[in-house]
C-alpha cells in the first residue's frame, strides 16, 4: 500500500490554506500536538498581522473574563480612546485598567467595544487570533467573543483555535469563536517516520550540555523507535513521555524486554484498575500479551487456572466465565478495555495501557502468561512465539520449533515475524549446537534483511564469528553484513578482506565478492575504472560457476558504469546480460539489466520506454511487499516524472518513498535526492532545498558517492531559482569535481552543466559560462543526450543574450523550444520559454515577450510544475499588471522590467513635472507619440494618470527616487 499518511508539513500547509476562510479549529485528544501547529501557525504566518492569542488553562474558567483579558492585554489605550465611553470604559474594566462599576461591565457595552477594537485593528492590517485551550474559555468571555465573531470580516481577522477533545469523537465547541465558515481539522496521530524524526530531534536537543560520551543523546535503534510508536500511538506526548523514561535506564532494553512506562501513566492505569479483583489483573496481562485477544481466550485461559485447583470441570467453566464477565466489563466501564461490536474481539483503548500492565508484571507472571498462551494457541507461528517467552532458556527443541515457525512465517510473507522467531531461536539454541546456531543466525540475518530490519540483519551475521562458525558460514556473513550495510560500504575494507580470506575455490562465493566490491568502489570509492573492472570479474567468475543472477547483475553494473564514463563498448555487457533469461528474483529488481535499461533510457530521455519498465517493477515489488525495492523503483521513477513533466505524480512518490524510507530506518541519499528533485519541480523550493540538503548530509556520513553529487546538483538548481548564483556556482562545482574525479562523462548522468552555466550567466561571469557550454555539448551530442544538448543550448543563447546578441538569442531559444517539446520535455520546454520572455522584453518587444511567458505557463500548468509556474506568473505580472496593484506597488526592479529604454525615459521625465511638450521637445519626439508612450506605461504599471506616475517616482520622503 502506498504511504499515505499526512505528515505535519502537509497539515500546515493545509490549515494555512483554509485559515484564509477565516477560521480553523484545531481538536483532539491531549498530546495530539494542537498546540504545536498552532504556535507554528502564529509564528511563521504573515509578518504584517496583527496576533493576538489566549491561552487559558483549566483554573481560568472559573475567572470570567480571564481569557478575553488575557487576549486583548497588549491592545493600548490609544485604541481604547477611540470607542464610546461606555464601551471603553467596560473594555477597560475588563483589562483591569479601572476599578469596576457596581454589577460589573455593562455586557452589551462590552460586546460591542471588543468588537469594534477588532474591526479598527483589522482596518490597519490583517489580525490573527489564536485560542490555545477553547475547553477552558470562561463562560462569560465565550459569549462576548462568539458574538464579535458573528460579526467580523473573515478576510480581515483569521482565527485559529486548539481544542483538547477526549475522547476525540466528542464535541467541538471552538467554531463559536471563529469569523465565516470555520474549517475543523481532528489531527491525526503521527506515523512512525514523524515519531522516529521526533524522537531523534528531541534526543539531539537534550544532549545540548552534555557529556559528548554520553549515549542518551544518540538516536534510538530502528526497532525500538518502532516500540515506542507502537506504545505510544503516534502520540507525541506520550512518545517524548516513553523516551524519558528510556534515558533514565542504564542500558536500553533487550527486544524482548517491556518497554519503561513512565511513572504518570502508570498511576493512572492503577487508578482505572481500582475495584477489579486480584485475578483480574492476570487476565488483562493475557490480553496485553497476545497479538489477537478474545473473551473465548480468555474464557479458556481461567479454566486453565481453576482447573490447576483440581476443581471440578463445571464449576472451573462457571467460575472462569464469570471471572471474565466481571474482567471485561470492569475494565471497559474503567476505559481501558474496549469489545468490538461482534462482542468477542478485545484491545486497549490505548497501547500503553498493555506496555504498562506488561511491565508491571513480574518476570514470572509474564512467562506464565505466555506458557497459557502457548497452550491455548492453535496458530503454529503465535505459539512458537509464545514458548519461547515461556522458556527464556536454551531448549533445542523450543529453539527447532521457532525455526520451523519462521520458515512458515516467511512463507507466508511474513518476514519481520520470521526474523523475531529467527533471533529467539538463536538464544534458544545450546551451546553444544555452535554449528546449527551459526546456520540459524544466517537464516534469520536473510529474513531480517527482507524485512528491511538491517539493524538485526548485521547484528546476526555478526554473531557468526563468535560462534565457531565454518570458513562458508564466515563468507556467507560476510556477504549478509555487507548488503545489509546498503550504502554505508566505506567502511568495510575488513570484512572484505575475512571474506577473500575464507573463500577458498568457491567459484559462486567469489563471484559474489568481486560483485560487491565493484558496487563498493562504484558507491563508496568513487572509482569507476575499479568497479568496471571488478564487476567484469565478477561476470566471468560467475559464467564459470554458472551462477547466472550474480552474472546478470554484474554485467548490468558493469553497463552503468561504462555508460557514466563514456566507454563506446559500455552497451555490450548489458546486451548480453539481456540476451539472458530474466527471472523474478535478483536480476529482475532495482540492480538488474531491466533497471539499468531503464535508467540509460532516461538518460537518452527515452521516457516512455523507462517508465513503462519502471512502473513493471513497481507493481512486482508491490505484489510481493518488498519495502526496499518499492523505495529503489519510486526514486527512479520520480526522475523520470519530473522529466515526463508528471510532476504532480512526482510529488505522490515523493510522499510515498520518503514514509516507506523512515519506516524502514533507511535515511539513504537517494530518497532525499529524489524528493528534493519532485518538490523542485512541482512542490516547495525552500523544502526542497532542506531535503536536498538533508541528502548531501546522509551522503557525506555514509561516503556515499552515487548521490552526494546528484544531490548537490538539485540544491544548486534550487539556489539558483532562489536567486542565490554564488551558492549555486558552489554546489553545481563541487559536483562537477565529483564527476570528474570518478571519471564520470556522461552529463545525463550528473546534471551540472546546464544549471551551472546558467548560474554564472547570472554572476555576470559569461567566458565561464561559455567554457561549460563548450566542454560538455560535444560529449552530449556524441552520447546521443539531445535533451542535455538543447539545455545547454539555452544556457548558451542566455550568454549571447547577456553579451548583446539579442536577435541571436532568440532565435536560438525558439529552436531549443522546438526541440524540447520534440523530445518531450515540457519542463525544459517551459524553461526555454522563461529565458525567450526575458530577451524578447530585452528587445523592446513587450508582446512577444508576453506570448513567450503565457506559453511558459500553459507549460508547466500542464506539468503541474508549481515553482516553475509560480516564475512564469510572476513574470507576467510584472508585465502585465493583471493583479491592478494600487499606484506605489510597483518596485523599481518590476518597473524597469515592464517598461522599455524609451518608455522608462518618459516616465521619469513626467516624474520629474516636465509636460508632454517639453518631453517631446528633450527626446525629438513627437507630441503624439509621447501622449501614445504615456498610454503604454499607464497601462504596464497599472496606472490611470499623470499624477499617478508622478506618485509613483517619489520616495517615501517626498523626495524624487534617484533609481526611477
Amino acid at each position: 500500500m502506498a504511504h499515505t499518511d499526512p505528515t505535519r508539513h502537509d497539515l500546515m500547509l493545509l490549515v494555512r490554506r483554509r485559515l484564509a476562510g477565516g477560521g480553523v479549529v484545531l481538536h483532539g485528544p491531549s498530546g495530539i500536538g494542537k498546540t504545536f501547529l498552532l504556535r507554528s501557525l502564529v509564528d511563521t504566518g504573515d509578518p504584517k498581522a496583527a496576533v493576538l492569542v489566549t491561552e487559558p488553562a483549566a483554573a481560568d474558567r472559573e475567572v470570567s473574563f480571564s481569557s478575553l483579558a488575557d487576549l486583548l492585554g497588549p491592545v493600548d489605550d490609544e485604541v481604547l480612546r477611540t470607542l464610546p465611553a461606555p464601551q471603553r470604559s467596560a473594555l477597560r474594566v475588563v483589562l483591569c485598567r479601572e476599578p469596576p462599576a457596581p454589577g460589573g461591565p455593562d455586557p452589551l457595552a462590552l460586546r460591542l467595544g471588543v468588537l469594534a477594537v477588532l474591526r479598527t485593528l483589522s482596518a490597519r492590517g490583517p489580525i490573527l487570533v489564536g485560542i490555545d485551550g477553547a475547553q477552558w474559555v470562561d463562560a462569560a468571555g465565550a459569549e462576548v467573543l462568539a458574538f464579535a465573531a458573528r460579526r467580523l470580516d473573515p478576510a480581515r481577522v483569521r482565527v485559529v483555535v486548539a481544542e483538547t477533545a477526549d475522547p476525540p469523537a466528542g464535541p467541538v465547541h471552538g467554531t463559536r469563536f471563529c469569523p465565516g465558515t470555520p474549517f475543523e481539522l481532528e489531527l491525526p496521530p503521527l506515523g512512525l517516520p514523524e515519531t522516529r524524526d521526533l524522537l531523534d530531534r528531541h534526543r539531539v536537543a537534550h544532549a545540548h550540555g552534555h557529556d559528548p560520551e554520553d549515549g542518551e543523546h544518540r538516536p534510538l535503534p530502528h526497532w525500538l523507535s518502532r516500540q515506542v510508536y507502537e506504545a505510544s500511538a503516534g502520540n507525541p506526548m506520550y512518545a517524548l513521555e516513553l523516551d524519558r523514561a528510556l534515558r533514565r535506564l542504564p542500558r536500553l532494553p533487550a527486544r524482548d524486554q517491556p518497554l519503561p512506562v513512565p511513572d504518570r501513566l502508570r498511576r493512572l492505569l492503577t487508578a482505572r484498575l481500582e475495584g477489579l479483583p486480584p485475578e483480574a489483573r492476570w487476565l488483562l496481562l493475557l490480553v496485553g500479551s497476545t497479538a489477537r485477544p478474545t473473551i473465548a481466550l480468555l474464557r479458556a485461559a481461567a479454566g486453565l487456572a481453576y482447573r490447576a485447583l483440581d476443581a471440578p470441570t463445571a464449576t472451573t467453566e462457571r467460575a472462569g466465565a464469570e471471572l471474565v464477565r466481571r474482567t471485561v466489563a470492569g475494565a471497559a466501564a474503567a476505559g481501558i478495555l474496549d469489545v468490538c461490536e461482534e462482542g468477542e474481539q478485545l484491545r486497549f483503548t490505548h497501547p500503553l495501557f498493555a506496555a504498562a500492565l506488561y511491565a508491571d508484571g513480574s518476570p514470572q507472571e509474564r512467562r506464565a502468561a505466555h506458557a497459557a498462551l502457548a497452550e491455548l494457541s492453535g496458530e503454529p507461528i503465535d505459539r512458537a512465539r509464545h514458548l519461547a517467552l515461556a522458556s527464556p532458556w536454551p531448549d533445542e527443541r523450543v529453539a527447532a520449533t521457532l525455526m520451523a515457525a519462521a520458515a512458515q512465517a516467511r512463507r507466508r510473507g511474513m518476514p519481520e515475524e520470521a526474523a523475531a522467531l529467527a533471533r529467539l531461536a538463536v538464544a534458544r539454541t545450546p551451546d553444544e549446537h555452535a554449528d546449527r546456531r551459526c546456520e540459524r543466525c544466517l537464516d534469520g540475518a536473510g529474513h531480517a534483511y527482507a524485512a528491511a530490519d538491517y539493524e538485526l540483519s548485521r547484528e546476526l551475521a555478526q554473531r557468526v564469528f563468535t560462534f565457531g562458525s565454518t570458513p562458508g558460514q564466515r563468507v556467507r556473513a560476510c556477504i549478509q553484513i555487507i548488503n545489509a550495510a546498503n550504502q554505508a560500504l566505506h567502511d568495510l575494507d575488513e570484512v572484505f578482506a575475512e571474506a577473500f580470506a575464507q573463500v577458498g575455490d568457491d567459484l559462486c562465493g567469489r563471484a559474489r565478492l568481486h560483485y560487491l566490491r565493484a558496487c563498493k568502489a562504484h558507491i563508496s570509492d568513487g572509482n569507476s575504472a575499479v568497479a568496471w573492472a571488478e564487476a567484469a570479474r565478477a561476470a566471468a567468475l560467475a559464467r564459470q560457476a554458472d551462477d547466472l543472477t550474480t552474472e546478470q547483475v554484474a554485467l548490468a553494473l558493469q553497463a552503468f558504469v561504462g555508460t557514466l564514463q563514456g566507454r563506446p563498448d559500455a552497451r555490450d555487457p548489458l546486451t548480453r546480460a539481456l540476451a539472458r533469461p530474466q527471472d523474478a528474483g535478483p536480476t529482475g529488481r532495482h540492480a538488474g539489466p531491466r533497471a539499468v535499461k531503464a535508467r540509460l533510457d532516461f538518460f537518452a530521455d527515452r521516457l516512455v520506454d523507462a517508465g513503462a519498465e519502471l512502473d513493471r517493477m513497481l507493481r512486482r515489488a508491490e505484489e510481493s511487499d518488498d519495502a526496499e525495492e518499492r523505495v529503489f523503483v519510486l526514486c527512479g521513477r520520480i526522475d523520470v516524472d519530473v522529466r515526463a513533466g508528471r510532476c504532480d505524480r512526482a510529488m505522490a512518490g515523493a510522499h510515498e518513498v520518503l514514509g516507506l524510507a523512515r519506516d524502514m530506518g533507511a535515511y539513504l541519499g537517494q530518497v532525499y535526492y529524489a524528493v528534493a528533485v519532485a518538490e523542485a519541480a512541482g512542490g516547495d523550493l525552500e523544502r526542497g532545498a532542506e531535503l536536498a540538503r538533508e541528502g548531501v548530509r546522509a551522503a557525506r556520513a555514509d561516503q556515499e558517492q552515487v548521490y552526494l553529487p546528484l544531490a548537490l546538483c538539485v540544491l544548486g538548481q534550487i539556489q539558483r531559482r532562489l536567486r542565490d548564483p554564488v551558492g549555486a556556482v558552489g554546489c553545481l562545482s563541487r559536483a562537477r569535481a565529483i564527476a570528474a574525479r570518478r571519471g564520470i562523462v556522461d552529463p545525463a548522468a550528473i546534471p551540472w552543466s546546464v544549471d551551472l552555466a546558467e548560474a554564472l550567466v547570472a554572476l555576470g561571469d559569461h567566458a565561464q559560462a561559455r567554457a561549460v557550454v563548450d566542454e560538455v555539448r560535444d560529449t552530449a551530442l556524441r552520447l546521443g543526450r539531445d535533451g542535455v544538448a538543447a539545455s545547454l543550448a539555452r544556457a548558451d543563447a542566455m550568454v549571447r543574450g547577456e553579451s548583446g546578441d539579442l536577435v541571436g538569442a532568440a532565435t536560438c531559444l525558439r529552436e531549443t523550444a522546438a526541440r524540447h517539446h520534440e523530445l518531450g520535455l515540457p519542463v525544459e520546454h517551459g524553461r526555454d520559454l522563461l529565458a525567450l520572455g526575458a530577451v524578447e522584453l530585452r528587445r523592446r518587444h513587450p508582446a512577444a515577450a508576453l506570448a513567450s511567458w503565457r506559453a511558459a505557463e500553459a507549460a508547466f500548468a500542464e506539468a503541474a510544475a508549481r515553482p516553475w509556474l509560480d516564475q512564469a506568473r510572476a513574470e507576467l505580472a510584472r508585465l502585465t499588471r493583471v493583479d491592478d496593484p494600487e499606484p506605489g506597488d510597483l518596485s523599481d526592479e518590476a518597473r524597469s522590467r515592464a517598461l522599455t529604454p524609451a518608455e522608462h525615459r518618459v516616465a521619469e521625465l513626467v516624474g520629474d513635472g516636465a509636460t508632454n511638450r517639453e518631453i517631446a521637445t528633450r527626446l525629438f519626439l513627437s507630441a503624439k507619440t509621447v501622449e501614445s508612450t504615456l498610454t503604454r506605461v499607464y497601462r504596464k504599471l497599472g496606472i490611470r494618470s499623470r499624477a499617478d506616475l508622478i506618485r509613483l517616482s517619489l520616495g517615501a520622503s517626498g523626495e524624487p527616487d534617484p533609481t526611477a
